[in-house]
């Protein structure tokens, strides 16, 4: 699974989409929604509710790796998080950030890269394809014009990014072994 040496970087891993090159955002819903992403002291910090609940909540400094904290029920214990990138252009690609926070020792343990997912349309049909490192498993389900849908695990296959339709061909050839 590839680790980040800053959050800034997990965040940034990818700065614009690489199907549309649109800027690619965080995605609120995993965000305390009262603090979410904001500039404060004219800085980007991120917020996070705790076990989602509202009155404890972690603020990570992207450009520092500083972590502020407002526990008030937590005592300690390892807080992961799952944060989102997307493309709110096209709605086709997204990944997804594992944030590990030291709620004892109040400090960022490490951010790394969770899963990546695309979705490519063609002629016949929709194939979504998700990267998931943290489980070393490549889901590909595809949803042809009729309704349906059809779903495979496989080892991890590597995603082209650039040509994602090579990748998908690869996954239909497995699709024949499986």
């Amino acid at each position: 699974m590839k680790q980040f040496s800053t959050f800034l970087n997990a965040i940034e891993y990818h700065k614009s989409c690489v199907l549309c090159d649109s800027k690619m955002d965080i995605n609120d819903r995993d965000l305390a929604t009262d603090i979410g992403y904001e500039f404060r002291e004219n800085k980007q910090k991120v917020s996070f509710f705790v076990f989602s609940n509202r009155d404890d909540t972690v603020t990570i400094d992207p450009e520092t790796n500083e972590v502020e904290f407002s526990l008030k029920n937590i005592a300690g214990g390892i807080f992961y998080h799952g944060l989102t990138i997307d493309c709110k252009s096209c709605c086709q690609f997204s990944y997804v950030i594992q944030v590990r926070i030291d709620l004892s020792k109040r400090i960022l343990l490490g951010t790394s890269l969770n899963s990546e997912t695309l979705s490519i349309e063609d002629s016949e049909m929709v194939h979504e394809i998700k990267n998931i490192y943290a489980t070393k498993k490549t889901e590909y389900t595809y949803f042809p014009k009729d309704g349906s849908s059809k779903r495979a695990t496989f080892p991890l296959v590597s995603l082209n990014l650039i040509n994602p339709k090579e990748t998908i061909g690869r996954l239909r050839k497995l699709l024949i072994f499986s």
